[in-house]
């Protein structure tokens, strides 16, 4: 599914669905930049924020004080804080946050950006920047972050205007959760968080874009290969790593007694110990996988992304074997191998309906 712009996602969801206590009315009030990031925040239901203060951003670790209403954990290191959001990330289904500052702070973001983009994991990382007058001038800690992590971002922002935080801040929300999930970064200059703002209202935190559909007739085209097959075989990675998705694979495998082997990331989306689960393929996998993928008559993959480390050289790869391709992402269907039959679809929606 190719990444609609800003204002095309955003422009679906209703700027005042949101209930009264998700949705904070300001009537006019005036506050920092700082402040109006500290409260759009909190109104996104934001609980835990990690980071590291510096000088760019002292002004919102200034606007957090004893009533903010989410837990901020201090780290000793940036890249600790990208990390540590991944993980808060992975295992709770909210969105990661983290805050740091300019420079170097913002440099040390590029590793954990760049492994939740390659994981798909939603982010909001909120950096420091210099002054807007100052931006191109080679200024104390200055670093082009937004232009640094393009190739390894969902969507950036560079905020010149305070009263656009809140705006910005339930934009990068909404992206970073929606659709096949990613970080995005939201990058705020020292004047503009201390400039003073007057807001009107927050905007509503808004529901995740829907989820692209199964083709009917891929579907039916993947139904049967599958029922012709004899020895059909499951690939599972990240995107089938949710506790939805996890359900559909076990309810799938069950139902049709196809045994499945993992990527990496998708060890841990059936128990351990299953039947039908018979470990990680590739480089590092199992010798057991590796060979039921060279014998399987029909690959099903599910959520992966046929990456080196599972495939090896990709032309040595179940050459003669029937391909089916299900992933969110339709960037990622055929971009390595075309399958004979590819779905761009929810990893549980379409196996259900399988």
């Amino acid at each position: 599914m190719a990444l609609p712009t800003p204002l095309q996602a955003f422009s679906g969801v209703p700027k005042n669905t949101a209930s009264a206590d998700k949705q904070t009315i300001i009537d006019g009030e005036k506050m920092t930049g700082a402040q109006a990031l500290i409260r759009a925040l909190e109104d996104l239901g934001v609980q835990d924020v990690f980071g590291l203060p510096g000088g760019a951003i002292l002004p919102v670790f200034h606007a957090i004080n004893d009533d903010t209403k989410f837990r901020f954990t201090l780290v000793r290191h940036e890249q600790a804080a990208g990390h540590a959001a991944e993980g808060y990330a992975v295992a709770t289904g909210r969105v990661g946050v983290c805050i740091v500052t300019s420079g170097p702070g913002a440099t040390n973001m590029i590793t954990p950006i760049a492994d939740a983009n390659m994981d798909s994991v939603p982010l909001v990382v909120i950096t420091g920047q210099v002054g807007v007058n100052a931006i191109g001038t080679d200024a104390f800690q200055e670093a082009d972050i937004v232009g640094a992590t393009y190739p390894v971002v969902k969507h950036s922002y560079l905020v010149t205007r305070a009263q656009d935080i809140p705006r910005v801040l339930a934009e990068a929300h909404y992206i970073a959760r929606s659709g096949r999930p990613g970080p995005v970064l939201v990058d705020i200059p020292r004047d503009v968080q201390v400039a003073v703002a007057e807001l009107q209202e927050l905007p509503a935190a808004g529901t995740p874009a829907p989820l692209p559909q199964p083709d009917p007739q891929a579907l039916a085209r993947a139904a049967e290969m599958m029922n012709a097959a004899k020895r059909p075989l499951l690939l599972l990675g990240g995107g089938t790593s949710s506790p939805e998705a996890s359900a559909a694979v076990v309810s799938f495998m069950e139902a049709r007694r196809i045994p499945a082997v993992m990527s990496l990331r998708g060890l841990g989306t059936v128990p351990h110990g299953h039947e039908l689960a018979v470990g990680m393929l590739g480089m590092h996998g199992a010798r057991a996988s590796n060979m039921l993928v060279d014998e399987c008559d029909l690959l099903m993959v599910v959520g992966a992304r046929l990456g080196d480390r599972a495939t090896g050289r990709l032309d040595g790869f179940c050459p003669k074997t029937g391909l089916v391709h299900i992933d969110i992402d339709a960037c990622e269907v055929g971009k390595l191998r075309i399958p004979q039959v590819g779905i761009t679809a929810d990893a549980a929606e379409a196996l259900t309906a399988l």
